[in-house]
């Protein structure tokens, strides 16, 4: 077995007992992501992307205790309604892409499942520590500046920081922009829909607080 990340669409949204429930709007940056760490491990998040005031991404940021324990493996399972066609990132502590995927690379549908190692070779393993979940409809995707810090100097490009060779490719951060930190989100159609993710094993939120989202990454040249 490996460490898993999982997106599953289905007609429901309803999740049993979810320890966290959206407050508000979860913010669409690393700096305004929900902190779910607060409430301690949690196992469920529970939210709506509903298109209006800007609400088209929503990132949350949690702990995985121990992302490459292949006797307990990390899944991030996904429940949305069927008109909402999601995508599903993971970055680390400091913003920079971990993972991405449109769909499902075991059924070609238009789920989403995050697998580490990551199809395409780039992200081997995840590290214990702090990462941002993000959740977005499909075609939506996160940008960094061609600038090497990603900072966004005067004149700095946008790039993806994921690059798919397929829509069910696992990608780790291979993109132009895939060395520098997060910037800003390319935008969608504007499609919206409630979700539920399921996180196992649950999250720890006290002893890897220090530690960052390390992760294996082998980058292509």
């Amino acid at each position: 077995m490996s460490a898993l990340v999982l997106i599953a669409s289905v007609g429901s949204v309803a999740v049993a007992g979810p320890d966290w429930i959206e407050d508000g709007d979860a913010g669409a940056t690393i700096g305004t992501a929900q902190d779910t760490t607060q409430a301690g491990p949690i196992q469920t998040i529970a939210g709506t992307i509903a298109g209006m005031d800007g609400d088209t991404e929503d990132v949350y940021k949690l702990v995985v205790e121990d992302g490459n324990d292949f006797d307990n493996d990390v899944m991030f399972g996904f429940r949305g309604t069927f008109e909402f066609n999601a995508s599903m990132w993971l970055f680390d502590s400091q913003g920079f892409g971990v993972l991405g995927n449109d769909d499902d690379p075991l059924t070609g549908g238009p789920d989403a499942r995050l697998t580490v190692p990551s199809t395409d070779g780039v992200t081997l393993f995840l590290a214990p520590g702090i990462y941002y979940l993000a959740i977005t409809e499909s075609g939506n995707v996160p940008l960094a500046f061609l600038d090497g810090m990603g900072l966004g100097g005067e004149g700095a490009e946008l790039a993806e920081i994921f690059h798919f060779e397929s829509s069910t490719e696992v990608s780790g951060p291979d993109g132009a922009g895939g060395t520098s930190v997060f910037a800003e989100w390319s935008g969608g159609a504007g499609n919206t829909g409630g979700y539920g993710v399921t996180i196992t094993p649950t999250p720890g939120s006290v002893a890897l607080l220090g530690l960052g989202g390390l992760f294996g990454v082998r980058r292509r040249r």
